[in-house]
């Protein structure tokens, strides 16, 4: 991996005491063809500046950067999803989405051999490979952040309930305005049956419609 621009500050581990700004990345990847530029771009689109047509990558990274914005597009469009954001309470129902982005993680974690006949390990270690792998130009700040990702295997963690916890409070530190993501776990845990029904009924319809997204071109 090649730095690029001014290098961006390190953030710490999700099963550790330190920030993280681990965010939804398992989906993006989930849908990312079985090449180390598919994967790169498909989380590229949350590093960079200005439209993704103007980026001035590869064609098989700006396809990737397409497709993660197309599953965003289908997201948050969702009934099922505008329904788990109205279970986040009051308080935090601004930073509903991301709440709900990387509560949605959580579950495909979890559910993960429901939607995939590779195992969630091999999964990951073949998306860490491809990063490793990777030579082409990043924007810092995504280099340092797939390393940490590596490091502290963010991908897996975030089965764990203590991970998504410590992610939402690192994505606090985040956001320059004030704001009620510390502590947000809470929401997670008190809609934790309802969000998980809904992220099931959702999950595959995201699937479906990204597989035509591939038939249609």
């Amino acid at each position: 991996m090649v730095f690029v621009n001014k290098p961006h500050p390190a953030f710490g581990d999700p099963r550790g005491n330190a920030p993280s700004d681990a965010m939804n990345y398992l989906a993006h990847l989930f849908f990312a063809e079985d090449t180390s530029e598919s994967r790169v771009g498909n989380l590229m689109v949350d590093f960079v500046r200005g439209p993704v047509q103007r980026q001035p990558y590869s064609d098989e990274i700006m396809r990737a950067m397409r497709r993660h914005v197309a599953v965003d597009r289908f997201t948050d469009e969702h009934k099922v999803v505008h329904a788990s954001k109205s279970l986040i309470s009051r308080s935090r129902r601004r930073f509903a989405g991301i709440i709900v982005d990387v509560c949605y993680d959580h579950f495909l974690a979890n559910h993960w051999s429901d939607f995939s006949k590779m195992e969630l390990s091999v999964f990951v270690e073949r998306n860490y490979e491809s990063f490793r792998n990777y030579r082409g130009q990043l924007p810092s700040a995504m280099s340092r952040t797939i390393s940490r990702m590596i490091e502290h295997d963010w991908l897996q963690g975030y089965q764990e309930l203590s991970g998504i916890g410590r992610t939402l409070d690192g994505l606090s530190t985040r956001i320059r305005k004030p704001n009620t993501l510390v502590g947000s776990l809470e929401e997670l845990k008190d809609n934790y049956g309802e969000m998980e029904e809904q992220f099931l009924h959702f999950f595959p319809e995201l699937i479906q419609h990204m597989g035509k997204q591939v038939d249609d071109g």
